[in-house]
């Protein structure tokens, strides 16, 4: 029981420093908070799982390569969202280390926080029983197939299928585990068991509710641009958009019996974390590149600032545009700090607009779609939209 009371202590101060950091204004603590609440939310977890097992679930020898894993899976949506464009990045941390760290922590969170969700869910449900189900041959090939149909579907119609981004990977990944031999929905389905199933979706749910909650408290974020819903929103995500959260935790689910499956033989188990990795290192690159809006920018570098107003904000432990106050600063300083901080606009968005003269947010209300565009250099008219909305409060 030590081990359990320490990583229940352990899973307590975490959530907490991540919490005082936020209030505090603490830098670099700041820009972890949603990565903080999260591995706390592991932790206390995998205790209980150990407490109830004799043994974690995660948090054992496995864990890097369990993080790598969850990593390049998760990053496989971050490539698939370059072509649907449905979430942007605002104020991650302008070092490339605390950036990746950041990237590689937060999600290595997904594969842990859903399997140890379901893995506490499925239990409870695990007495509701169906008739099972009698699965024609074709089946892996049908499902498969209809997985490799949709995500198609997906990257021609972005504009219109996005959805279909989680959805997918629901039957192409179940299909390779019901060939393969590997633990399987429909497997489970064939036996009348529907327990894990309800669990997956519940943990779908379960750590939706909590990836929105997290990030509408954390200063680094995710933004939605979700075609045709904008304003029908609770924190970030629009209203159904919740839809998607029991569905990504069934997908999730399978991969995690997939990956249980491969790891099985060495080889496999050494490929498949060769193949997350890649799948890492190219996504940051590209998420750097065409996700991420906004980066924190260190005070010395905020040229529009005095040497007496960045001395006064580096007394007080300010680092970065993020957690500056703009008591400290004159009339002319805080109008341009409140337009960098807009919504995570950015200083480097910043410099653009001031080029044109615009150096407030009462003269970014004023421009148009089409004009604060092309000022911004900014194809998807829904991130503009975002900015527009945030300077002209209802």
């Amino acid at each position: 029981m030590r081990k359990e009371h320490f990583l229940v202590g352990l899973s307590i101060a975490l959530y907490l420093f991540g919490h005082l950091a936020l209030v505090w204004n603490l830098e670099p603590a700041i820009s972890f908070f949603y990565v903080t609440s999260w591995w706390s939310y592991i932790i206390l977890l995998d205790s209980f799982v150990s407490w109830k097992t004799g043994e974690p679930l995660f948090l054992n020898r496995s864990l890097p390569a369990v993080i790598i894993v969850s990593c390049g899976y998760w990053c496989a949506f971050e490539l698939l969202n370059l072509r649907i464009e449905n979430w942007f990045y605002i104020n991650v941390p302008h070092a490339i280390a605390l950036r990746y760290a950041g990237y590689l922590l937060a999600y290595g969170t997904v594969i842990p926080a859903i399997g140890l969700t379901a893995a506490i869910a499925s239990p409870l449900l695990g007495r509701i029983r169906v008739r099972p189900v009698t699965t024609p041959r074709s089946y892996p090939a049908r499902a498969i197939s209809c997985g490799i149909a949709l995500f198609l579907l997906t990257l021609i119609f972005p504009g219109y299928l996005f959805g279909l981004a989680w959805v997918f990977a629901t039957p192409l990944i179940d299909g390779v585990n019901y060939r393969a031999g590997y633990r399987s929905f429909m497997g489970d389905l064939e036996r009348g068991q529907i327990g894990r199933l309800l669990g997956a979706l519940a943990s779908g749910l379960v750590c939706g509710l909590l990836w929105e909650t997290w990030n509408s408290l954390s200063p680094v974020k995710w933004v939605y641009t979700v075609p045709f819903f904008e304003r029908m929103k609770i924190f970030e995500m629009p209203l159904p958009g919740y839809i998607g959260f029991p569905v990504f935790g069934v997908e999730t689910v399978a991969f995690l019996d997939l990956f249980e499956g491969l790891r099985r033989k060495k080889s496999l188990a050494a490929l498949t974390l060769c193949g997350a990795l890649l799948t890492s290192v190219l996504s940051f690159s590209l998420i750097d590149r065409h996700t991420v809006f906004s980066r924190t920018t260190p005070v010395e570098q905020l040229l529009f600032l005095s040497r007496k107003s960045k001395d006064a904000l580096l007394t007080k432990g300010v680092r970065t545009n993020l957690t500056v106050d703009t008591s400290l600063l004159g009339p002319g300083e805080a109008q341009r700090m409140r337009l960098v901080n807009l919504r995570g606009l950015g200083y480097e968005n910043y410099l653009k607009l001031e080029v044109h003269g615009i150096t407030s947010v009462d003269g970014l209300a004023r421009l148009d779609e089409t004009r604060l565009a092309q000022m911004l250099g900014e194809k998807n008219l829904l991130r503009i939209h975002i900015y527009q909305s945030a300077a002209r409060p209802h």
